[in-house]
């Protein structure tokens, strides 16, 4: 049976090919109302230790090039 996501849940993966600042982390979920989004999360040092800091972004689509559609011009 295959893992499927819930409204909620995320998926995070370590990044083995990090370059400069890129996150240490990535991974996507479904927020609370179902639509997906992007994680990323970095380790970070503190006064108390470690901890991690991250962001969350909507799914990245990219937006489609209107020049390549062609018009039907009927």
């Amino acid at each position: 049976m295959a893992y499927e996501q819930k409204p909620g849940d995320i998926i995070v993966f370590k990044n083995k090919d990090k370059q400069g600042n890129q996150p240490d982390y990535r991974g996507n979920g479904l927020d609370l109302d179902g639509k997906k989004i992007e994680l990323s999360l970095w380790i970070k040092e503190g006064a108390k230790g470690k901890f991690m800091a991250g962001q969350i972004k909507p799914e990245y689509k990219p937006e489609s090039n209107q020049a390549d559609e062609v018009a039907d011009p009927f």
